[in-house]
């Protein structure tokens, strides 16, 4: 009778393991944000060929093309990925020490291959010698390309002063 018992169990243990270890679409796109936060980060001791590595690896996570709609700066185009490598370099030199992560993100799938992602992105660093943080509201959009996520447009939330 064990025996019998045995084989069904197997096989819901398997089936467990596989539902909690394999990674859904979610998880893939919230690690590919936590990869994206750390591309973009950098540190005053990064070599210029560790800068140039993480920008194109940023750019990697993108679509081709990338829409890029930031209202306050008067930015709202596509950029390719050699663009996007080529802006996120310009910041990684612009700003040396600046650490970006996500936070409070919100995944939903209006379609199987489609992703909407709501997420407030927090940028630490050092301009001279002044600390700044700052906090942008991001929607994301991200789509699956031959089983692969990708972000294919990013656009800062403006909020209206009253």
């Amino acid at each position: 009778m064990s025996k019998i018992l045995l084989f069904p169990l197997l096989i819901l243990l398997t089936a467990a393991a596989v539902f909690l270890f394999l990674p859904n679409d979610e998880k893939i796109i919230r690690k590919n944000l936590t990869s994206l936060a750390e591309y973009s980060s950098t540190s005053p001791e990064e070599t210029t060929i560790t800068t140039l590595k993480k920008s194109t690896l940023a750019a990697k996570l993108c679509s081709q093309p990338c829409l890029i709609h930031i209202e306050s700066f008067d930015i709202g185009r596509e950029f390719d990925k050699k663009e996007l490598k080529d802006h996120i370099l310009m910041m990684k030199k612009m700003l040396p020490d600046t650490h970006f992560t996500f936070h409070d993100t919100g995944v939903s799938f209006p379609e199987n291959d489609r992703a909407e992602i709501m997420s407030t992105l927090r940028l630490k660093g050092k301009i001279d010698t002044t600390r700044f943080t700052d906090a942008y509201e991001l929607s994301i959009h991200a789509e699956k390309i031959k089983s692969d996520w990708f972000f294919s447009s990013f656009t800062v939330v403006e909020f209206m002063e009253q």
